[in-house]
């Protein structure tokens, strides 16, 4: 069923593609840190009647279970600030690059910690797709602008709380369901974010009105992309699960050059190839 781990990531993908775009546009309209915790929250809300509808849920509660949701909070509070930060204050084709490297850091976590192992073939598909994304996303020069420091900084650290948040997600879900999974850990998220921003001044009011459709859109997008990544996780290692779902990026160059009109370069078509080719091998 390796099949269908993959097909579970490729949604994954598209979700998170759109969640791109999105968290974009909702962090320009009401700044990132209100766009953050409202969507955030907008996403536990929705996963949790899914979660009481749906979750199996075959392990008990224990303190390693505990532990792991809370490194899935931490590291998910560095993503996500790095993330609607980065994403507000620089292109999507400069930002999103950088923090689809998660899965080298997802990768290290599953095979250093988890104990997956890995066929050599599967290896090396998952390489392909991850340098097709590479090759894909490599930033485009912007004529007159200089990118953020500090918006680059951010999506290093979106990558790193990522490629920690995702394997943690994966190691709960046995015990909180997959739905459970998501509302656990953005909850959390929340309330550490809550307490930073507090102590920092940070303005956390609800969002108007007009910026409900985007947050409510940006949170559903988020929930659904985890909680299919957390069930590809139980048909195929997280070590290829991981590179499959870092498509996103390439689905979110796409946008910017379907919709956008930017033209696709060679070394982005090449990876399109690349990573279609991996796919190929990965699905077989």
């Amino acid at each position: 069923m390796l099949w269908l781990g993959v097909l579970l990531a490729l949604v994954t993908s598209v979700s998170w593609a759109a969640g791109n775009v999105l968290t974009q546009k909702v962090g320009k309209l009401i700044g990132p840190p209100r766009a953050m915790i409202w969507s955030l929250g907008a996403g536990a809300v929705l996963a949790a009647p899914c979660a009481l509808l749906f979750d199996a849920r075959p392990a008990p509660l224990t303190s390693t279970v505990a532990a792991w949701a809370a490194a899935a909070a931490l590291a998910g509070v560095l993503a996500y600030v790095g993330l609607f930060f980065a994403l507000t204050n620089e292109g999507l084709t400069v930002a999103v690059p950088i923090v689809s490297a998660w899965p080298l850091v997802a990768g290290v976590v599953s095979v250093a910690l988890l104990g997956e192992v890995l066929l050599g073939s599967q290896i090396l598909a998952a390489a392909a797709v991850l340098l097709g994304v590479i090759l894909v996303a490599l930033p485009r020069p912007v004529v007159g602008k200089t990118p953020s420091p500090w918006a680059l900084r951010a999506a290093f650290g979106s990558a790193l709380g990522f490629g920690v948040m995702v394997p943690a997600m994966g190691r709960i879900a046995p015990a909180t369901g997959a739905f459970g999974a998501t509302v656990v850990v953005f909850v959390l998220g929340i309330l550490l974010s809550l307490a930073v921003g507090k102590f920092a001044a940070v303005d956390l009011r609800a969002p108007p009105r007009a910026a409900w459709g985007l947050v409510l859109a940006t949170g559903a997008v988020e929930t659904i992309g985890f909680v299919a990544l957390v069930f590809a996780r139980r048909f195929a290692p997280m070590a290829l699960v991981a590179p499959v779902a870092s498509l996103a990026s390439t689905l979110t160059v796409l946008y910017a050059w379907i919709v956008l009109g930017e033209r696709p370069r060679r070394l982005a078509i090449a990876g399109a190839l690349l990573s279609g080719a991996g796919l190929a091998v990965l699905a077989a």
